[in-house]
Parts: C-alpha cells; structure tokens; sequence
C-alpha cells in the first residue's frame, strides 16, 4: 500500500509541475559524448572558497553561526555526466558535518575537516546514501562537440521549472571550464569562470529524468 501511496503522490507531483522553455532544450538525439569523448565514469567537480562562520549547537537544541569565528570554507561544486547524456547538478559540498539529518560519521566514518579532499569524501558519501526526489529539479542533459560542451539543467523558481544553459571549452578528457552562462527565466547572459576537474568514483545514481523520459515535449530540432 506504501508503494502504491507513493506512486500516486509521484504522478500528482509530475502532473502540478511547470516546465518552461522546453523548445530550447538541446536536440535529444544529438545529447552525450559521441561528438567528443570525455570520461564519464565519475564525477566532475568545481573548487570554490567562501568566508563564512562555524555552526554550533545551541542552548535550544538547534545549530547557530558563530560570527565571532569567520573563517575561509573550502567548498565543491559536483555534478555527474552520464554516457545517455544526461546530467545531475548538485548543491555545494564541504568537509563539515552541515546535514544535521544525516550522519556522517556514523555513516562513512568521516569528521570536520576543512579540505577539498573532505568535501570529496562528503559528497561521495552523499552519493552512497542518494534518494532521488524529483523528477526534473537539478537534472538537465548535456552534448560536446569539437572542443565545446554545453550543459543545461532545470532549478526551481516558487514551484515552477526554468531552463539554465552553460557553454564551456573541453581542455582534455578530464577537464572542462564553462565560459558562458544563459539564465532562460531572466533572458539574462553572463560571463562565468568554472573549471570542473574529473574524479573516478564507481557509484553513480540514477540520472534518469523527465526530459529524457518524455521527449517529444520538448522540440528543439538544432
């Protein structure tokens, strides 16, 4: 009955979403690496570095920021190419114990630790524990073409779907920077830096998304 329950909640959700900017979707028959082959047995990952401040556990039992301490966060930014040509954004990684949901030290051994290595290893362990929750949210397609690729994935905007574009340079099988960013809910383009370093990793999830499972609704024939 749990399953059934679940099924039914999964096609309310699917049947309330609203997709925008399905004819800009690149062409489905043209997605993937077949132009310019580049690994996909892994993960792609940005470094980024951002001031912020340590979480510590209140007289409430909650977590507050101790603005006292601020303090330079090693961060990465993954996502996730796969061989059919689709893709899976996720939010920023760190070393630290932030998913107060989650354990992970009683789940992957791992402590606090302020590191790019760290954050690998948190988001690797995020990918051994992966629930997929959404349909269209934070997954897109992607295709390379001599020394181009393009990304493109869906974020959502107060319950509605809207189309993010990137463009970049391949500069070796394991190594791309994207260069161009196009912000389809705003019409907006603008310059970005972002270079993605490859790490094989043999557990992947499941990139299966609504683009590819419905493609005739979205046109783009280009």
């Amino acid at each position: 009955m749990k399953f059934k329950l679940s099924i039914l909640a999964l096609l309310i959700l699917t049947s309330c979403m609203v997709i925008n900017h399905k004819k800009y979707v690149i062409n489905l028959d043209k997605v993937g690496d077949k132009l310019r082959p580049i690994r996909t047995d892994g993960y792609y990952y940005q470094e980024r570095e951002e001031m912020t401040f340590p979480y510590y556990k209140n007289s409430y039992g909650g977590f507050s920021k101790d603005s006292t301490k601020p303090y330079l966060q090693k961060q990465i930014r993954p996502l996730t190419l796969h061989k059919d040509g689709t893709l899976l954004t996720f939010g920023f990684s760190t070393g630290f114990q932030e998913n107060y949901v989650f354990d992970y030290s009683a789940n992957c051994g791992l402590f606090d630790l302020n590191s790019i290595d760290n954050a690998k290893k948190h988001f690797e362990c995020d990918i051994r524990h992966y629930k997929d929750r959404f349909p269209i949210w934070g997954k897109g397609v992607f295709k390379t073409e001599k020394n181009e690729i393009i990304i493109q994935y869906y974020i959502n905007w107060i319950g509605a779907y809207h189309l993010v574009e990137k463009k970049g340079v391949i500069l070796n099988g394991t190594t791309f920077v994207l260069k161009k960013l196009f912000d389809y809910k705003l019409n907006e383009s603008k310059d970005i830096n972002e270079l993605y370093k490859f790490q094989h990793f043999d557990i992947k999830p499941d990139s299966t998304n609504y683009i590819i499972e419905h493609k005739r609704k979205f046109k783009n024939k280009v």
